[in-house]
C-alpha cells in the first residue's frame, strides 16, 4: 500500500479544510466529499476525501449536522482559515485606491471622522462597522490647542500623554485673531502639561476667575472650552457603530436570533465599549495589526455566533483607539481583514496629521 509522506498528507488535509471553509462562506451549504472530488481534488477518490474529512471532524475542525449530509466548519476551522490568510492575503492596489478616494471624500471634517469611518466600514463590508476611541477622563494632559477652522468656529484639540486625541468644535459669535488663539494656547500649555484632565480643569477655572489681564479677550472662549471638557465622556463619545441594517439585509431567517442577540449588545453601549476596551489593550500588548475573534472566542455570549475583526490605530507609537467589523462567522475573511487594516491606516494617518497641526506656528497666521 502506498504511504504518503507526512508533509504531503498534511498539505492535502489543509487544502481540503481551506476549500470547505471557503465553499461554506460562499454558499452557506454543507460540503460533501463528492463535491470536493469533482471540484478541488480531482485526482483523489471520494473515499479518501471522506476519510480525511472524518479526521478533520474528529480533530474539531468540521461538524456534520446530519449523518448522511456534508460538513460545515467549526470555530476552530475558521480560526485556522483566518490564521492562514493573515500572512498570504493582500488587498489589490486598485481596490485600495478606490477606498482611499471614498475615505477622503467622506471625512473632510475632523469632528465627523469617527462616524464616517464606521459608516464606510459598514458599507464596504456589508456588516456592522465600528470605531472605538479610548476614554480620556483620567489621563495626563500633554497639550490643549485651538485651531481656527472657519468664521466664528474654533477646533479644540486635547492630546493626552498616552497619545489619545480628543477634539470638538467650539462655535463663537465672533472671530478671534490667530495671535490671540496662539497666546491662549501657550499660556494654558505652560501650566497644565503633566496634570490629569481633572487637575487641568481645576487650574484653568482658577486662572480664569483670578482675572488675568492677558486672557481677558479670550476669556469667553476659555470658559466655553472648559465647560465642554467637563461634560462626562460616555460610551456614545467613545463608540461609533454603523451598518446594522446591512447585517439584516444579509442575514438568513435561521440567523435572525443571532442578530437579535448582537443588537442587544449594541444597544447596551457600555458593555460593548468595555469589551472593545479589553480588545484594544490586547492589540496594544500583542502588537498585531489585525485581530480576529471567532464565535466562542468572544467573551460575551450574545456575540458567540459572530466574528469581530479589529485593528488598533495609533498616533506616533501610542494606541489611541480601534476600529473593525462585526459580522457573521461565514464572512469573507480575506476581504474583511484587508479592509480593516487599510481603513485603520487611513484613520491613523488622518489623526496623526491633525494631531501635528497645533504644534506649527504657521497654522495660526
Amino acid at each position: 500500500m502506498r504511504i504518503l509522506k507526512p508533509e504531503v498528507a498534511k498539505e492535502r488535509k489543509e487544502k481540503i479544510l481551506r476549500w470547505v471553509v471557503q465553499q461554506f462562506v460562499e454558499n452557506r451549504r454543507p460540503v460533501g466529499s463528492q463535491l470536493i472530488a469533482s471540484s478541488a481534488l480531482k485526482d483523489i477518490s471520494s473515499a479518501t476525501i471522506r476519510n480525511i474529512m472524518k479526521d478533520l471532524e474528529e480533530e474539531g475542525y468540521l461538524y456534520q449536522p446530519h449523518t448522511s449530509g456534508g460538513r460545515i466548519p467549526t470555530d476552530k476551522a475558521y480560526r485556522y482559515y483566518v490564521d492562514y490568510l493573515t500572512g498570504v492575503q493582500r488587498m489589490a492596489a486598485q481596490e485600495r485606491e478606490r477606498i482611499e478616494k471614498q475615505y477622503d471624500e467622506r471625512v473632510g471634517e475632523l469632528d465627523n471622522v469617527m462616524l464616517q469611518t464606521s459608516r464606510l466600514l459598514a458599507r464596504l463590508s456589508g456588516a456592522a462597522g465600528f470605531v472605538y476611541a479610548g476614554n480620556t477622563d483620567e489621563q495626563v494632559v500633554r497639550r490643549l490647542d485651538f485651531l481656527p477652522v472657519g468664521p466664528g468656529l474654533i477646533l479644540a484639540v486635547l492630546v493626552t500623554e498616552s497619545g489619545t486625541v480628543r477634539h470638538w468644535p467650539v462655535r463663537l459669535g465672533y472671530d478671534l485673531a490667530p495671535a490671540k488663539l496662539r497666546l491662549l494656547s501657550n499660556l494654558i500649555n505652560q501650566e497644565i502639561e503633566g496634570l490629569t484632565l481633572k487637575e487641568a480643569q481645576k487650574f484653568l477655572w482658577q486662572y480664569i476667575e483670578s482675572g488675568h489681564r492677558e486672557i481677558a479677550d479670550v476669556a469667553d472662549l476659555a470658559v466655553q472650552v472648559l465647560k465642554d471638557m467637563q461634560k462626562p465622556q460616555t460610551s456614545e463619545d467613545e463608540l461609533y457603530v454603523a451598518g446594522i441594517g446591512h447585517m439584516l439585509e444579509n442575514t438568513e431567517e435561521a440567523d435572525y436570533e443571532d442578530l437579535k442577540q448582537m443588537l442587544r449588545v449594541v444597544e447596551e453601549r457600555q458593555r460593548l465599549s468595555g469589551l472593545l476596551a479589553e480588545k484594544m489593550e490586547d492589540l496594544r500588548r500583542s502588537g498585531k495589526q489585525v485581530a480576529v475573534s471567532i464565535g466562542s472566542e468572544n467573551e460575551m455570549k450574545e456575540l458567540q455566533n459572530v466574528s469581530i475583526v479589529s485593528s488598533a490605530y495609533r498616533v506616533g507609537d501610542k494606541t489611541v483607539g480601534m476600529l473593525g467589523i462585526i459580522g457573521p462567522k461565514h464572512m469573507q475573511y480575506t476581504k474583511i481583514m484587508s479592509l480593516v487594516k487599510f481603513m485603520g491606516d487611513l484613520l491613523e494617518g488622518s489623526i496623526s496629521a491633525w494631531n501635528a497641526l497645533p504644534e506649527k506656528e504657521d497654522d495660526y497666521e
